[in-house]
């Protein structure tokens, strides 16, 4: 199992270098990639900008194709992605406090307590990078099938948890800019 680990934070480096030299998008002096691989399927980038996240990061929303409707972008079936680059050396501990915070408020208190495992898992696990460092970017994947994978700087990856209905919760904490951003929509045209 740790191979297997082993091989998909190699392949994931890899895929994360080749993309930056050709990243499409420039947020906040950050270079984002145009699209994103989901096993194998290209996310296109649906919107982007700049969210303080315990530390400035520049924000992507990844979605199979492009819309601009909100619940479009909920509802959307297959992968979505959220990428989230440090434009700055920051505490990962921060990021999971403030991902934790978005989720709790914008959900019900039932519902947060559903989400409550999923969220320890996510903060335990940044909590073992300890530190973000600048230009590194920490992804919350949604794959129907397993769930949110976090993929963190270097090997640091949690295999799926959480559900839909907790991506959504992570969606919705994101400004509507990041979220859908017809300017940076047209650029997966060209």
């Amino acid at each position: 199992m740790k191979q297997v680990w082993a091989a998909t934070a190699i392949a994931l480096a890899a895929t994360f270098s080749a993309a930056s030299a050709q990243a499409a998008v420039n947020i906040g002096g950050m270079p984002i990639m145009q699209t994103a691989p989901a096993n194998g399927v290209p996310l296109l980038i649906n919107g982007a900008g700049v969210v303080n996240m315990g530390g400035k990061m520049a924000a992507a929303v990844y979605l199979p194709q492009n819309t601009t409707s909100a619940s479009s972008i909920m509802t959307m079936p297959g992968a979505k992605s959220i990428r989230l680059t440090a434009m700055a050396n920051m505490s990962a501990d921060a990021l999971a406090k403030a991902l934790e915070a978005g989720v709790k408020k914008g959900v019900s208190a039932a519902q947060y307590a559903s989400f409550k495992p999923a969220m320890d898992a996510f903060a335990k696990q940044l909590a073992s990078v300890k530190q973000i460092p600048k230009g590194e970017t920490v992804e919350l994947l949604f794959e129907p099938s397993n769930g949110i994978v976090l993929m963190g700087p270097g090997a640091h990856i949690i295999p799926g948890t959480g559900n839909a209905e907790l991506y959504q919760a992570m969606l919705r904490m994101l400004p509507a800019s990041v979220l859908s951003n017809t300017a940076i929509q047209k650029q997966n045209v060209s």
